[in-house]
């Protein structure tokens, strides 16, 4: 088994700043303004979608560990 990477990075051609994306099975989610805070909202739609019961048991323990 792999893990695939979740986030990406591309340059703003506007500002020359990065935008932060992190990557699911619906697409991409973001731009953010750091992969700090694209971590912190994949947790959150993690959590989102455990608790809406979209995601699998796997999905559900790598969130919490």
């Amino acid at each position: 088994m792999f893990r695939t990477e979740r986030f990406l990075s591309v340059v703003n051609p506007g500002t020359g700043l990065p935008a932060w994306y992190f990557l699911t099975r619906e697409g991409r989610k973001g731009p953010f303004s750091s992969k700090t805070n694209a971590q912190v909202a994949l947790h959150h739609y993690i959590d989102s979608c455990a608790r809406q019961g979209l995601a699998s048991r796997r999905t559900r323990l790598l969130a919490n560990g």
